[in-house]
């Protein structure tokens, strides 16, 4: 299927690392040309030497959480690539509390809000201003299976975070229709990027597996591509909904049952 993304301007924050880089790599192979920030300089440059080698790359060290920038950011990506078709908003982190630590501190709550809800609706705007005056374009806020299936314990709050995200990709989809700009929601399931490859045990994987109808979890590339299906024109009728990419996890009270049943027809 041809997206029609090749030539267009696609934005995607976060993308050092994980699914936001396995996102700008697919986003280059369909022709894009794609902005990438990170706040992390280091991380950043080190995916846009990668990055560059398959097609046109503009790279800022931004924090998303910061309004002067993240609207900076945008009118860059403006002057640099021009008008933005596409912005993904990928920033977002699953912060805990202390191994000792019972109750959320207002600075952690402060983070946690900044990071993983602030950041979306920055990039939202920032998007809409170039978006309003080109006939359109799409919104894809990155949010999590937490967002429908909630984690309990050092990550609480993570959840409704991204249940927040959630709801403000239908209210900016309403917000923004009227201009041709369309806002979804993409929600991963766990998903094995560099960070959970290094801090999953054997024990949390075998139970992460077990409770996925997939029974395994998801690499970045599969996450990736149901991001760019939502940017390109694939998903022009597509406005104000969410996508679940999560092998199935936490769907059913048996998810291993097809599974135990071809075990037993092999009998």
């Amino acid at each position: 299927m041809d997206l029609g993304l090749k030539g267009k301007v696609v934005v995607v924050t976060g993308a050092s690392k994980g699914i936001g880089l396995a996102t700008a790599k697919e986003l280059l192979a369909e022709g894009a040309k794609v902005a990438v920030c990170s706040s992390r300089e280091e991380n950043l440059r080190a995916a846009q030497a990668e990055l560059s080698k398959l097609g046109t790359v503009y790279a800022e060290v931004v924090d998303m959480t910061n309004e002067a920038q993240a609207y900076a950011f945008g009118e860059h990506v403006v002057e640099q690539l021009g008008p933005i078709a596409a912005w993904v908003n990928n920033v977002g982190a699953q912060i805990t509390k202390g191994p000792d630590e019972e109750e959320y501190s207002d600075a952690l709550m402060e983070r946690v809000f900044a990071i993983c809800f602030k950041a979306a609706v920055y990039g939202c705007q920032a998007a809409f201003r170039s978006m309003k005056k080109n006939g359109g374009g799409s919104i894809v806020n990155i949010s999590s299976l937490g967002g429908r299936c909630p984690t309990t314990g050092a990550a609480t709050l993570y959840g409704p975070m991204k249940a927040a995200t959630n709801m403000l990709s239908v209210t900016m989809a309403g917000e923004y229709a009227a201009y041709g700009v369309r806002v979804n929601t993409v929600m991963p399931g766990y998903t094995m990027t560099e960070f959970n490859t290094e801090h999953t045990t054997d024990e949390n994987m075998k139970h992460i597996c077990h409770g996925t109808l997939l029974q395994r979890p998801g690499l970045v590339e599969e996450v990736a591509k149901p991001i760019v299906f939502m940017c390109g024109n694939g998903s022009t009728f597509m406005t104000g909904t969410s996508i679940e990419v999560s092998g199935g996890r936490g769907i059913t009270l048996n998810p291993d049952y097809s599974f135990r049943q071809r075990e037993l027809k092999k009998d």
